[in-house]
């Protein structure tokens, strides 16, 4: 059962079109390339991602996107779980997307626009500062007026997706007392890459500006309205990331069943143990329960984007499917038994994409916390 409206065409359309192409494009064993030290992200089939119109999905008509709605792109995202894609698709496509949505377009964004259509340019977002900040609308690094133009920047980013995969960085500082948003190309002078392989095939940076200069041209957006946007455009991320997690545990659990069927011990199939149903049965309730939370929270965001009620969806949806997702990988892993350990078993891909993916823009705890707050259940248990 998917995130889809069965009554949608549109919807059913779109799910059977991602499925298809995953099938002949993506393959589990790319996934390899992680134990060789290299990242599984590949910039070819980005182009092809492209040529099916998943980048601009979210993207304005009037700029060349489809401007379709976030359970679009939850659908499309649930099957990435599904198939364990590494590709940023969320960071570097639907983030930048929607910043397009929310700010005024002019040329200064013309290779993000152009990126997005076809692929040819990706952008990633580098706002973080402390791995306790997940508010996109404060930021600590200051950008310095330089002589002869333009501003200097001096700080360091945390949590940059892809960033050695990117064309450029949209980058926030503080620009006297506003928040502002600048394009900065990768190969700048000054800029400064500490990037580690993850869990799931992707990378994520440390990115240090020693200095970096940054043209007058380069100046995206400032102000309230660019505060706004982040924050929309990181919670639209948090959504996301949990629609991908609940296709991570729909997947684990799915070839964890496969393999209960077939592996057989003392003459009957593993899966006829009790102790396993019982343990099945566990790992189907918690995904049930993190497929409500997230089709309530698309709901919500649909109704009332900014809403306070909506953020709180959004953070008990994320927290359901991190759990989802981890339950599921590693039960699937103890299931398999030894070989749910082995680098060539396919069960590991799910546990350490669900690893990756839960911790992502905050874990269970912390989405439970922010829950918390925002429902007011915090005054309510004092």
């Amino acid at each position: 059962m998917s995130l889809l409206d069965p009554q949608d065409d549109t919807q059913v359309l779109l799910q059977d079109s991602v499925r298809d192409f995953l099938d002949r494009e993506h393959r589990l064993e790319r996934l390899q390339a992680i134990y060789t030290g290299q990242s599984c992200v590949d910039r070819e089939l980005w182009l092809r991602m492209a040529g099916q119109g998943w980048l601009a999905l979210r993207l304005p008509q009037a700029l060349g996107g489809s401007e379709l709605e976030p359970v679009h792109a939850a659908i499309i995202m649930e099957q990435f779980g599904l198939k364990v894609v590494p590709e940023p698709l969320a960071a570097c496509a639907m983030v930048p997307a929607v910043l397009l949505r929310q700010l005024p377009c002019h040329a200064r964004w013309q290779p993000v626009v152009k990126g997005l259509v076809d692929g040819s340019h990706i952008a990633t977002l580098a706002w973080q500062e402390d791995i306790r900040m997940l508010a996109p609308s404060t930021a600590a690094m200051q950008a310095e007026p330089r002589a002869g133009g333009g501003w200097r920047l001096t700080g360091r980013k945390l949590g940059v997706i892809c960033a050695s995969l990117a064309d450029s960085l949209l980058v926030t500082a503080r620009l006297r007392d506003e928040l502002a948003l600048w394009r900065i190309a990768s190969g700048s002078a000054g800029l400064v890459l500490a990037e580690s392989r993850t869990s799931d095939g992707g990378t994520v940076a440390m990115v240090d500006f020693n200095g970096v200069h940054v043209p007058e041209d380069a100046l995206l957006a400032h102000g309230p309205a660019l505060a706004q946007a982040l924050e929309a455009a990181i919670g639209e991320a948090v959504l996301l990331g949990a629609c991908q997690l609940l296709g991570i545990a729909s997947g684990a659990l799915e070839l964890t069943l496969d393999y209960l069927r077939t592996r057989t011990q003392f003459g009957k199939p593993i899966g006829s143990f009790q102790a396993l149903q019982h343990a099945s049965v566990d790992v189907a309730l918690q995904q049930a329960l993190a497929r409500a939370a997230c089709r309530n929270a698309l709901r919500q965001h649909a109704e009332t984007p900014h809403s306070p009620a909506t953020r709180a969806a959004i953070s008990a949806a994320k927290a359901r499917a991190s759990d989802a997702a981890l339950l599921a990988g590693r039960f699937g892993v103890q299931a398999h038994g030894a070989i749910g350990f082995a680098a060539e078993a396919a069960i590991g891909a799910y546990l350490k994409a669900a690893l990756r993916g839960a911790a992502l823009l905050g874990n269970g705890s912390h989405h439970r916390r922010q829950y918390a707050e925002l429902a007011g259940l915090h005054e309510t248990c004092r």
